[in-house]
């Protein structure tokens, strides 16, 4: 069975949980909703929490650009079968209503192309009740290197 993007952001995400505990990767508990490699649309969800709140009661804007970033570099990583690292090099952020704890989100991830070294992409965040309904757009451009190190998660092929 070949390698597929889902697969590879299962792992990932199952390998952050239990390896890297207490990191960004790993508080965000991200589960994959949906990978659609044809069309390269990937979507996510995220569970919010109390502790990502500004003093408003709603989702502070850096988590909010956080879980964007962190998303698109998954699928970042995921493209490139890990091989190499993925740093964000341009994030922008819209903010179009707040984000209540304590509910999950929709990360919806785009990629709009992708070169031997640049990946751009788009991110929405949004509503699972009300889909049509934007909480945070934004647009990213990820750096990929080939560093010649084993890959941080072992993107072997799924066994069938």
């Amino acid at each position: 069975m070949p390698y597929t993007v889902e697969y590879g952001l299962r792992k990932y995400i199952e390998i952050m949980s239990s390896n890297y505990s207490g990191t960004i990767a790993d508080m965000l508990k991200f589960d994959v909703v949906s990978c659609d490699e044809v069309n390269d649309n990937y979507t996510l969800k995220c569970r919010t929490e109390p502790w990502m709140c500004n003093h408003y009661g709603t989702l502070h804007g850096g988590i909010c650009a956080t879980i964007m970033d962190q998303a698109m570099g998954m699928v970042s990583s995921c493209l490139k079968k890990g091989f190499g690292t993925c740093t964000t090099v341009q994030l922008e952020s819209d903010y179009h209503r707040p984000i209540p704890p304590g509910e999950y989100i929709l990360v919806q991830v785009h990629v709009m192309s992708i070169t031997r070294s640049l990946i751009n992409m788009t991110c929405e965040l949004r509503n699972p009740d009300k889909p049509d309904k934007n909480f945070v757009t934004g647009s990213a451009i990820f750096f990929f290197r080939d560093d010649g190190r084993v890959p941080l998660i072992p993107f072997e092929e799924p066994e069938e």
